[in-house]
């Protein structure tokens, strides 16, 4: 009997084994419940090999994001192919001066005078009546510009100049009521100051190129003395000061860069008026810009600038036309 029920006992484990081992893998079984969570698979990568000569590590070029700010405060070396113009962000300063090889023509003519008030003047030529030659003549100018805002930026420059010469008359002239035979040595000097102030404003700005409006202010000091060279002529003076607007637009665009420098083309137009007065200004040239260290370069810029302005009222006229060669040098910082 003991050994029939050992015989069933044996019997029943060992099917109850085989059932066990039969049922489905990861399925529960009725009130049985998860002894842990499931983990999450793991993923091995293989590393990158180390660089040899043979086999270098590869680069990664990581383009920068270039917004309203400027370009002054990225690193040049890291712009690549494309080209990109540096300009002054917010709060950076670009300063710089310019010597202009002017060719100048200049025409006056003034009424009025002691001893003849009713005589007609002339129009007093600076070559052919004062010996002022046209050529060789050299203008400076220092100019200063700071960016307020991403598209606001101010501006200001000086220009002083003096211009003298001793000749022959080539012909009779009267001025400011004084006559001037022909053949008359004439000793004459005409001594200009110029200053400008005005708002600049980009009407559109990208990586690279700016396209710029400006409105300035303008204030010019002209005087101009004439006497006869060995005497027996009063010395006759006429201080003309000016209060002009200016209006005109500017482009700057980017044409090649190398490793950081920057060539690029630069071209303006603008005209002036108010005061009895008008007359236009142009310039085309290039500028070669320059990375000093992060955020800081400093320019090179020439080319060639013509300008004309004119007053045009009763008895007097005060005319002058202006073209040459410049070159300026500055820096942004």
């Amino acid at each position: 009997m003991l050994t029939h029920m050992g015989k069933y006992l044996l019997l029943t484990v060992l099917i109850s084994a085989f059932a066990c081992a039969a049922a489905p893998a990861g399925e529960n079984q009725p009130g049985q419940e998860l002894s842990k969570p499931l983990q999450k698979p793991i993923y091995k990568v293989k590393p990158a090999p180390e660089a040899t000569p043979e086999t270098p590590a590869p680069v990664w070029k990581v383009k920068p994001r270039f917004d309203l700010d400027g370009l002054a405060q990225y690193n040049p070396l890291t712009w690549g192919a494309e080209c990109f113009l540096p300009t002054a962000a917010p709060r950076q300063f670009e300063a710089g001066a310019e010597v202009w090889f002017g060719r100048i023509q200049g025409q006056i003519a003034k009424g009025g005078g002691f001893f003849l008030p009713g005589e007609q003047p002339s129009v007093v030529d600076f070559d052919d009546h004062l010996g002022m030659g046209k050529s060789g003549n050299v203008m400076w100018k220092a100019m200063a510009h700071y960016q307020v805002a991403p598209r606001w930026g101010i501006h200001y420059s000086f220009s002083p100049f003096t211009m003298e010469a001793t000749g022959t008359s080539q012909n009779t002239f009267t001025f400011m009521g004084t006559t001037v035979v022909a053949g008359t040595p004439v000793r004459s000097r005409w001594d200009r100051y110029e200053h400008r102030a005005g708002l600049v404003f980009d009407v559109t700005r990208s990586p690279n190129s700016v396209t710029s409006l400006y409105a300035d202010w303008m204030y010019i000091q002209d005087k101009v003395a004439i006497r006869q060279a060995l005497g027996g002529l009063q010395n006759m003076v006429w201080d003309a000061d000016k209060n002009l607007a200016v209006a005109g637009i500017e482009l700057k665009k980017c044409l090649k860069n190398f490793r950081g420098n920057t060539l690029a083309l630069n071209c303006k137009a603008g005209i002036a008026f108010l005061d009895d007065h008008n007359g236009y200004e142009l310039e085309a040239g290039l500028s070669y810009i320059l990375p000093i260290k992060q955020g800081r370069f400093g320019f090179l810029k020439g080319g060639y600038r013509y300008a004309q302005l004119t007053k045009d009222k009763n008895l007097e006229l005060f005319k002058t036309k202006i073209d040459g060669a410049f070159v300026e040098a500055g820096f942004i910082f």
